[in-house]
């Protein structure tokens, strides 16, 4: 590679990293792809796709230039790293079938680089892990580890595996890993803000908002100029957060800077965004559009076939009063710790039973979900009284 393509990637990546991505894109257009070598081609063609997608919030253009390049490689290891990315543009988009799709012909490539690799196995530790497939996350994520192309792909194979853990019932799991993640990127950004969201996510299931709120405050300002998905996510759980301690205003102001953020690029959780407009109507104690915003969220999540959250979406509904969230979990047929437990929590608002809604209360404290332990709870006393 000569020395002034070097140079000028290197000039393109340190502006992308500092959220100056139509900078870093007039660097790349700079160069003329047609006096490059495939090699040059690749190194030059991948930032600048990942740019557009992400920097720019140019998805579309990002995935088709993408596209084109595919038909302009021809050697195995090439095809497959293109293949990588649009499988990580895929996921990002809201198609995670279509991601696994990618990611498995790229992980069963004899030829696939590392890079290859590591981006499809990380992305296939999240998808696996959102559809509800938690057997084959750790190990997917421990494939994107030993690639040895860590970076940032590090927090999207553990969103998957604490997405895992904390349906599985393992919350104090879930939190520790995240926590790990934040005490080794020692404050750097974005991996700081991207460990943090990831360790609030936690607290939320744990059924602690106002903590979560404290850490998501932080991440979301600091993503907010990165242009990753990860900025929209933490503005969605953020609303959520603040919205579950009460904090109207705040939540009302923030769900609107998520809905403004989302887009295309971010898809892949617009079942978190339904669920910020669920907790944002129970905070202002309209109880019929929560539960219909988080039956939505659901609904979302069951078309895009992500079982897991449309599980937890399920299970907030039922939180918020929804008498008929039973069927629909029925039909997920999540045979883990908190699967089976929503099931059994829904049954007993479903049948009006005091004494169910309490033991129900009771398991999922055992299991640290002490804020779905608190609503069954309440829900029992409002059935006694």
């Amino acid at each position: 590679m000569s020395l002034s393509l070097q140079a000028t990637l290197a000039k393109a990546q340190e502006l992308a990293w500092q959220g100056l991505g139509r900078e870093a894109a007039d660097v790349l257009a700079g160069v003329d792809p047609a006096t490059l070598t495939e090699p040059e081609l690749m190194a030059w063609a991948l930032p600048r796709a990942a740019n557009q997608f992400w920097m720019l919030d140019e998805p579309e253009r990002a995935t088709a230039f993408l596209r084109s390049l595919r038909g302009r490689v021809s050697s195995g290891p090439a095809v497959a790293t293109v293949d990588a990315l649009l499988g990580t543009f895929a996921m990002n988009a809201g198609s995670p079938q279509r991601a696994m799709e990618l990611a498995g012909a790229v992980l069963g490539a004899p030829d696939a680089d590392d890079q290859a690799v590591g981006w499809a196995a990380a992305a296939a530790a999240l998808c696996t892990a959102r559809m509800g497939a938690f057997a084959d996350v750790d190990e997917l994520a421990e494939r994107a580890i030993t690639a040895g192309h860590p970076g940032l792909l590090r927090f999207t194979s553990a969103f998957g595996q604490t997405t895992a853990l904390v349906l599985c019932g393992e919350l104090d799991r879930a939190q520790a890993l995240a926590q790990q993640l934040v005490d080794d990127a020692h404050g750097a950004q974005p991996a700081h803000a991207i460990g943090t969201l990831l360790v609030a996510d936690v607290l939320i299931a744990r059924g602690d908002p106002a903590a979560a709120a404290d850490l998501l405050e932080e991440s979301a300002t600091a993503l907010a100029p990165t242009g990753y998905s990860w900025g929209p996510l933490a503005w969605m759980l953020l609303a959520r957060a603040v919205a579950q301690t009460g904090r109207l205003a705040d939540a009302g102001r923030i769900l609107a800077r998520a809905e403004a953020k989302h887009g295309l690029k971010s898809m892949l959780f617009a079942p978190e965004l339904g669920l910020a407009k669920a907790w944002t109507a129970a905070a202002r104690r309209d109880g019929a559009e929560a539960i219909a915003a988080a039956r939505d969220a659901a609904t979302t999540a069951e078309r895009g076939g992500q079982s897991a959250v449309a599980l937890r979406a399920l299970l907030d509904a039922v939180r918020l009063g929804d008498t008929r969230a039973a069927e629909a979990l029925d039909r997920l047929t999540m045979d883990t710790v908190v699967g089976r437990l929503a099931v059994d929590y829904a049954r007993a608002l479903r049948a009006r039973d005091t004494a169910g809604l309490l033991d129900v209360s009771a398991a999922f404290e055992r299991v640290g979900m002490a804020g779905v332990a608190a609503d069954a709870a309440r829900q029992a006393d409002d059935l006694g009284s």
